[in-house]
């Protein structure tokens, strides 16, 4: 038996994933037993951050998986386009960030996450079977539609805080660094937070030192697909545990 958080109203806690859940499986670890991390970045696809981003992660041997807003999907395809070339994996991030999707009503929501599936297989070729909600605020409805749709829900248990104004490039590495451990999923961002700051420059300058100090500390910097076993594309399979 896998035991997952479950992120609801703002409340957290354990459950026990079995074959008769009713919600989509939601991790916020991946698999333990080899050393292994997966950096993710959220609110992209946001030029030029990402692209550097990118180049950072494929020049130091290393691959990530970003969650993309659908608008920004759609402004700029040829940015994920590029994610997926090297090696990067993709997952929803809803169509705009908007704080309002757990009091949406079913419809809404569904509305929502098939816009944002929609402009990523427009840009890729493919609808993923990765979600992660704004915030992480993961409602009992939310998670029993994106079953429903197919998708897996992606938590993270390592923040890199990238996204507070106050943090320095060296307390964004030292998050990381002093938090690391086998399976975590790290949160980072290269996009705006929904129409936020979108300036990703000290995430920029933090990320080689990341990747140089996770890899001097003996850990694979991989997917969430890798890291899990879980697949990438849609159909999604309405997974019930991680692959490990």
């Amino acid at each position: 038996m896998v035991l997952l958080l479950l992120v609801e109203a703002g409340a957290v806690g354990l459950f026990a994933c079995g074959a008769a859940s009713a919600k989509a499986l939601h991790i916020s670890s991946a698999c333990a037993g080899t050393r292994s991390i997966a950096l993710t970045f959220d609110d992209g696809p946001n030029r030029p951050y990402t692209d550097q981003i990118v180049a950072t992660l494929a020049s130091h041997g290393a691959r990530a998986t970003f969650f993309d807003e659908g608008q920004a999907v759609d402004a700029h395809p040829e940015t994920v386009r590029a994610e997926v070339s090297a090696g990067m994996a993709v997952g929803a991030h809803s169509w705009s960030h908007s704080d309002e999707l757990p009091s949406l009503s079913p419809d809404e929501f569904d509305s929502d996450t098939t816009m944002a599936g929609a402009a990523l297989s427009r840009a890729v070729g493919f609808e993923p079977a990765l979600y992660r909600s704004p915030h992480g605020n993961t409602t009992s409805m939310m998670l029993r539609e994106l079953r429903r749709l197919g998708y897996v829900s992606v938590g993270w248990d390592l923040d890199s805080r990238d996204w507070s104004g106050d943090a320095t490039v060296d307390e964004i590495v030292q998050n990381v660094l002093s938090k690391a451990h086998p399976g975590a999923i790290v949160l980072m961002h290269d996009g705006g937070l929904g129409g936020g700051n979108p300036d990703r420059t000290r995430t920029i300058e933090a990320l080689p030192r990341i990747i140089e100090g996770l890899h001097a500390d003996g850990y694979a910097l991989v997917t969430i697909p890798e890291a899990t076993g879980l697949q990438l594309a849609q159909p999604g399979s309405k997974a019930e545990a991680l692959r490990c």
